[in-house]
């Protein structure tokens, strides 16, 4: 929303009787209805969206107070959809060659490490990472093609 340099100022006076009088810029505004302190929000509303922009507020009571804030048009509301949309699909990823039953996984690889001269390896994850990802993660060896399941953290 764009703010001009100098707002227009909204003012309402509301009467002993609890009637809200209103001007905008000096100009009276809704004179012919007969508006309370309760629709101030619902008129403040109104001259804000017919503006398209922010106004300063200054509401004076029957007693000697008074308050001043800024009011903006309120959010527009969702357009109403005509049509249901239809799902998004993405694209499937297919493989073959499996054993009827076989559970496949499809594993992301978030780092690499070269095995010491025994064979064995220990890489270190992020708590959060490791805590979130423990249970479907393997050890994939590139070259040997074999595959370990994660076993007890190092």
């Amino acid at each position: 929303m764009k703010i001009p340099i100098v707002l227009s100022t909204v003012r309402a006076d509301v009467t002993a009787d609890g009637r809200l009088l209103v001007a905008v810029d000096g100009e009276p505004y809704a004179n012919d209805r007969h508006l309370g302190r309760a629709e101030l929000r619902l008129v403040l509303d109104e001259i804000t969206t017919n503006l398209g922009t922010a106004v300063r507020v200054e509401v004076r009571e029957a007693g000697g107070a008074s308050y001043a804030d800024i009011a903006t048009p309120p959010d527009p509301p969702a357009p109403a959809s005509e049509e249901p949309q239809p799902p998004l699909t993405t694209p499937a990823l297919a493989g073959a060659g499996f054993r009827p039953g076989e559970e496949v996984a499809l594993a992301y690889v978030v780092a690499r490490q070269a095995a010491d001269s025994d064979g064995n390896t220990s890489i270190h994850l992020p708590p959060a990472l490791l805590a979130s990802t423990r249970g479907g993660l393997v050890l994939l060896g590139l070259s040997s093609q074999t595959v370990a399941p994660i076993e007890a953290t190092a």
